[in-house]
């Protein structure tokens, strides 16, 4: 009946504004191919409307965060010359996967805050972690903290630390773990106080840390802070993942750390069959994944976890290695400014600066798109971070509006 209807009328046209609904929510590579179908089409993909709200798309989208060094305001009482410590600033820019995937890879602007002072070694160690939306910073060595959602660019605070949290340089930095506590509504640091005794700091009104009382400390032992670790800890299943802290590579074992969100305690774990310190974590398809770098400058073995409850890890994918071609020097990588993650599409992510980026089609089982990072032209360059990001348009009540926000210079 409706073959019959369409000889006698003729094809049936939907309204344009149907159209490019429906456009919007297809995935980023079907969006672009769909300005091949008709005139019409490429019409509606090419309109800077279209264009626009298809960006602001992208905020929400899995995304790998970047930086670039700008020239800033001088610190106060600071006579440092610009793009030095203290008068630059960083620009934080997100690169959704789906995008790159696409062959768009446009970096999507999120903020821009002043780097850090000289007291800090890490150019880019404000930002501490990403989750469900929110970053995490550090403002000073006095362990304030903020948080922002640079959607809805509104702002928290954690409980500031007092001094006896993190004055044992023998327990290091004491930021260990950054999560999303879904039964309060609450955003919680995890970290370990210099006597060894664990904490949790949150979002939902407390002045204070709260003390942890855990049967078995022990197990938490091992945990990387956020400011050293190469990969930052995966919140699936309820649980934060950590790979165990292997600073002098001495540690044969591949087992990881798991904390449990809602019990709050840790047990361990069976890892992927990978060297320690060799291994980023991250979440796909509500699976933790493992992107294996032991052989880095030849491939990168991707091992997902297939049983949560029986531990049971399964090798899927073996990808061509980004620095394959890039004739680093003994293959030196520094994992901590390396990117590797999954979106929902089926798309993974990984790479750096020197050796470029690269998205792998898991599904398709191939390498789908190749990026160059470091481009010579460019007068700034770019920096590739650890830092997963999703996007979230969710108004936490413990958040308040972006007027006068500490820290922030500017958002996008």
């Amino acid at each position: 009946m409706g073959e019959q209807a369409e000889k006698d009328h003729g094809p049936v046209l939907l309204p344009a504004d149907t159209v490019v609904e429906i456009l919007l929510q297809l995935p980023i590579a079907s969006v672009i191919r769909s300005g091949a179908v008709c005139k019409a089409w490429r019409r509606i993909t090419t309109d800077p409307h279209f264009r626009a709200a298809l960006a602001a798309r992208g905020k929400t989208a899995t995304s790998i965060l970047l930086h670039t060094n700008l020239d800033g305001e001088p610190w106060p009482g600071s006579n440092l010359p610009a793009r030095v410590y203290g008068a630059e600033d960083v620009a934080l820019d997100a690169l959704p996967i789906s995008f790159a995937a696409a062959g768009w890879p446009d970096l999507h602007p999120l903020i821009r805050y002043p780097k850090t002072p000289l007291s800090m070694c890490d150019d880019h160690c404000r930002l501490l972690a990403s989750c469900n939306g929110v970053l995490l910073f550090i403002r000073d060595e006095g362990r304030r903290y903020l948080l922002c959602n640079p959607v809805t660019r509104r702002w928290a605070e954690l409980p500031r630390l007092a001094a006896e949290y993190y004055n044992d340089h023998n327990y290091g930095d004491p930021e260990k773990g950054f999560y999303f506590h879904e039964p309060s509504g609450e955003f919680r640091l995890l970290g370990v106080l210099s006597a060894g005794v664990w904490f949790v700091a949150s979002t939902g009104g407390a002045t204070q840390p709260r003390q942890l009382h855990m049967s078995d400390e022990m197990a938490g032992r091992g945990v990387p802070s956020l400011r050293s670790t190469v990969t930052p800890p995966v919140a699936v299943h309820g649980h934060l993942h950590w790979p165990l802290y292997n600073p002098m590579g001495i540690e044969t074992t591949t087992e990881m750390v798991a904390f449990d969100i809602l019990c709050e305690t840790f047990h361990r774990m069976a890892g992927p069959p990978i060297t320690p310190g060799k291994m980023k974590l991250f979440e796909m398809d509500d699976m933790l994944v493992a992107a294996d770098f032991t052989k880095r400058t030849h491939h990168i073995d991707l091992w997902f976890l297939e049983d949560y409850g029986a531990a049971r890890w399964e090798h899927r994918h073996r990808v061509e290695s980004p620095w394959k071609d890039s004739g680093m020097v003994g293959g030196w990588v520094d994992l901590r400014s390396v990117a590797a993650a999954g979106d929902e599409e089926g798309n993974v992510i990984l790479g750096d600066r020197c050796g470029g980026l690269l998205v792998y089609h898991t599904r398709r089982r191939m390498v789908v798109r190749r990026i160059i990072v470091d481009d010579e032209n460019r007068r700034t360059p770019v920096h590739v971070t650890r830092h997963v990001f999703r996007g979230s348009v969710e108004l936490h009540p413990s958040f308040s509006p972006a007027d006068d926000v500490p820290l922030i210079h500017s958002w996008f």
